[in-house]
């Protein structure tokens, strides 16, 4: 069961891999900037989701309050993600309203799944609760990893003249996902 976690999280970094980052300089145009925006965004959530998932490697933190302690910290750093992402606007293309449609669906998305994740946490009420709780955690995770590759997805095929995947492509921040 302790798997399932980690197994998520390599979901979603697999599903950024997707998006085509690579590594030169990005230009200074409102393109770049919400490309260079949205993968330190997306960066700074999957290192969080990864650092929650390794505590279960050690199976002497799988206990209720370690449950918990997770699913906050999931909460909190999937809201960071949604609000850096909508700070971003639109990118500056011709699919920007596409693009911003596919976010606010994500975040909707990953709202949802994160209220789920904290319920099942905060139900569990003692050690043998703990198995069915991690499976349901675990479906909410690849859930959101899935949203998340749809929307990279949509992103993708919105973008018809390839304006934001240069950016993308250009931008040093999304280097690091490449790396992961």
């Amino acid at each position: 069961m302790r798997r399932a976690l980690p197994t998520a999280t390599l979901v979603v970094v697999l599903a950024i891999t997707a998006v085509g980052c690579g590594g030169s300089d990005s230009q200074e145009d409102p393109t770049a900037a919400w490309a260079s925006g949205f993968c330190s965004a997306v960066t700074s959530w999957t290192d969080d989701l990864k650092n929650v998932t390794s505590e279960f490697s050690d199976t002497s933190n799988l206990s209720q309050d370690g449950l918990q302690s997770a699913a906050n910290d999931v909460r909190d750093s999937t809201q960071q993600l949604v609000d850096d992402l909508k700070g971003l606007g639109s990118p500056q293309t011709d699919s920007g309203q596409e693009v911003t449609d596919a976010v606010d669906g994500l975040s909707t998305t990953l709202d949802n799944e994160t209220a789920k994740i904290e319920d099942t946490a905060n139900g569990v009420t003692g050690i043998t609760g703990l198995p069915s709780a991690i499976t349901t955690i675990s479906v909410s995770l690849s859930a959101m990893a899935t949203a998340f590759s749809d929307t990279l997805q949509t992103i993708q095929n919105a973008d018809v003249n390839g304006e934001l995947q240069k950016a993308l492509e250009d931008s040093p921040e999304c280097a690091g996902i490449t790396n992961s």
